[in-house]
């Protein structure tokens, strides 16, 4: 008999823990009923020096969040709890055994990241009338303070009201699975840098499961990027973006050649003074400098294959595919809006909305994030001499990347460290509430994310969209603001707003959460021959029923396999209909595979009863 699986316990995180009733057994069936366990769940604190932070209690489950000083007093805890509440259940309403599954649920979060939403997930999302429910800091008898909870505001008051915000907000389906896979598999709840640190520690796995096999299918992704390309061409085209065609060699020119649009693409320059090109947005930025036109408003985008140095050799060159899309001369936040609003549409239509996360921050004005990083320079600079030549060179182009180091003395360094939010301005943290505002509005949700900072030189917003279905970094879009690089690289003052969806991504996110590529059908009708001295006739049917429906995907099979063979592999290849042509005979059979159906015709009258089953 296998062995059980050793519950994950993390010293110093708050765990989330679960219980449900044994064969779907009420836990509570009274006013009581609530009374008597909120008594044994504050003896039990006292008594194992456990501190709770939120807590829900229905019919169905309890949700309790909370951290104990180590293993064995979670373990005891939830023993005390049990053997205090369920005798007296049982004594109240004449039952005997367990009340509750044998084992409870749980997960240990990263606090920094996880301990609010969850605390959200506890307290808002699982509200019921019938239940017992804390909320914020009520009832403060029983519930401790977060260090997390502190950091919302310097009052009670501004706590409860920012509190009050995020729960206002839409919930994430893709944080509430998370949370909810996390509780099923003992998992750790936490960003991917922090799981790689403890992995290590812990020489255990942290993340998810997949369930079950692997699938095998065939799968043509050809078909594939041609679906998802024309799904997003058709939705820019509601939105009124103009498709635009860029080379794939651009000018050399020495003052674009430290790009701020560069730093993650790393241009390559070729023989007679070219680039291959690294990103898209330079392009459209010379396009709109070289036509007045385009720059009083324009919405453009564009898709193609850009070119990368690879971070494990630097010889060697990697591309990967971009669907872009970038809007000029409109300064205020509602093009952010549409922007986000339409990424959000365009993974509702590839019914990935439970499958991918919108985070956002926002950097200030460019002079603010200038003022902030010369802030991290002088706070890292007595320690310079102790960073890798790699360290030292991000602490000179983009020092905020030291906050997110994995190293051990960069991490304790980054919690004295200068935050992002103290050199932002009243009026660029009011834009930001404007746009949060109107995201809750629209119910769009996303995390406000201030561990996430702009890779190329934007302001104002920076945001991108994550999944945890694929392998990190989990990157499917990134974009944001860059009024003032695109000011200073054409010369004239230009709002500019801006994205890229990555197309290697979605298309792997595509694949992992769906069996069958989502295409339309690439197969309408098959003509098969039944006889060699058919092939000629079928060849002219087929001409004929091309000229008559220029719509519809016809293929002659010109194979010598079996006429079952044959018919199987039409059926195969997703065709509705399938023409039987024999010999020299003035009849064929048409066959209907969609609606099971099949008729014997003259072959004058195909065209004439083609039409009226495409008609049904």
């Amino acid at each position: 008999m296998m062995s059980r699986k050793k519950r994950l316990f993390v010293p110093g995180l708050p765990h989330l823990i679960k219980l449900r009733g044994h064969n779907y057994e009420p836990l509570f069936k009274s006013p009581e009923d609530y009374n008597r366990f909120l008594e044994c769940l504050d003896r039990a604190c006292a008594l194992y020096t456990v501190r709770l932070y939120a807590w829900s209690l229905t019919p169905q489950r309890i949700l309790l969040l909370l951290d104990a000083p180590d293993k064995e007093a979670m373990g005891h805890f939830m023993q005390y709890t049990g053997r205090s509440y369920v005798p007296w259940y049982n004594g109240r309403y004449h039952r005997r055994g367990a009340l509750w599954e044998s084992r409870y649920w749980s997960s240990p979060i990263e606090a920094d990241a996880w301990f609010l939403l969850v605390k959200k997930y506890v307290e808002h999302q699982h509200r019921e009338p019938t239940g017992r429910h804390s909320f914020a800091d009520t009832p403060p008898e029983r519930l401790s303070l977060h260090p997390c909870w502190l950091r919302l505001g310097a009052t009670p008051e501004q706590r409860v009201h920012q509190y009050r915000q995020l729960c206002q907000r839409p919930f994430s389906p893709t944080i509430f699975s998370r949370i909810e896979t996390a509780l099923e598999q003992n998992c750790l709840l936490a960003t991917p840098q922090f799981s790689r640190s403890l992995e290590g520690t812990l020489a255990r796995s942290l993340q998810p499961r997949s369930v079950g096999r692997p699938r095998k299918y065939y799968n043509n992704p050809v078909s594939a990027w041609s679906w998802l390309e024309r799904q997003a061409g058709q939705l820019l085209q509601r939105y009124c973006y103009r498709e635009i065609r860029m080379p794939l060699l651009e000018r050399w020119e020495q003052e674009l050649s430290a790009s701020p649009f560069s730093a993650g693409t790393d241009e390559l320059p070729l023989n007679h003074q070219a680039l291959l090109r690294g990103d898209g947005t330079m392009g459209c930025l010379r396009i709109v400098a070289s036509h007045q036109d385009l720059q009083k408003t324009s919405k453009l985008w564009y898709l193609g294959t850009m070119f990368r140095r690879s971070h494990q050799q630097k010889e060697a060159i990697r591309s990967c595919h971009q669907l872009g899309v970038e809007a000029f001369g409109y300064p205020g936040h509602c093009i952010e809006l549409e922007q986000i609003a339409l990424q959000a549409g365009f993974f509702r239509d590839l019914h990935l909305e439970n499958q991918v996360e919108l985070r956002l921050n926002t950097p200030g004005a460019a002079s603010e994030f200038a003022c902030f990083r010369e802030a991290l320079r002088a706070y890292y600079h007595p320690m310079a001499q102790l960073l890798s030549p790699d360290q030292q060179r991000i602490l000179q182009q983009t020092p905020e990347r030291l906050l997110n180091d994995p190293d051990v003395l960069l991490q304790r360094m980054a919690g004295s460290a200068p935050r992002l939010a103290t050199f932002i301005s009243d009026d660029s943290h009011l834009r930001f509430r404007q746009l949060c505002n109107a995201l809750d509005k629209m119910a769009i949700p996303y995390t406000h994310d201030e561990a996430l900072f702009p890779v190329n030189d934007y302001c104002h917003l920076v945001f991108e969209w994550h999944s945890d279905k694929i392998p990190a970094p989990g990157l499917l879009c990134r974009g944001g603001r860059y009024d003032h690089s695109a000011s200073q690289l054409t010369g004239r003052d230009i709002h500019a707003c801006g994205f890229a969806f990555m197309i290697e991504p979605i298309m792997q996110l595509l694949q992992s959460v769906q069996r069958d590529a989502p295409h339309s059908r690439q197969v309408d009708l098959v003509i098969i021959p039944e006889r060699s001295r058919a092939h000629g006739n079928a060849l002219l049917l087929g001409r004929t029923l091309r000229q008559s429906f220029p719509r519809l995907s016809i293929v002659n099979d010109c194979s010598q396999l079996r006429t079952a063979t044959r018919q199987k592999n039409a059926r195969s290849q997703g065709a509705r209909f399938v023409l039987m042509v024999e010999g020299d005979e003035q009849e064929v059979k048409l066959i209907d595979l969609q609606n099971w159906r099949s008729v014997r015709i003259p072959a004058l009258r195909v065209v004439q009863e083609l039409s009226a089953m495409l008609m049904l």
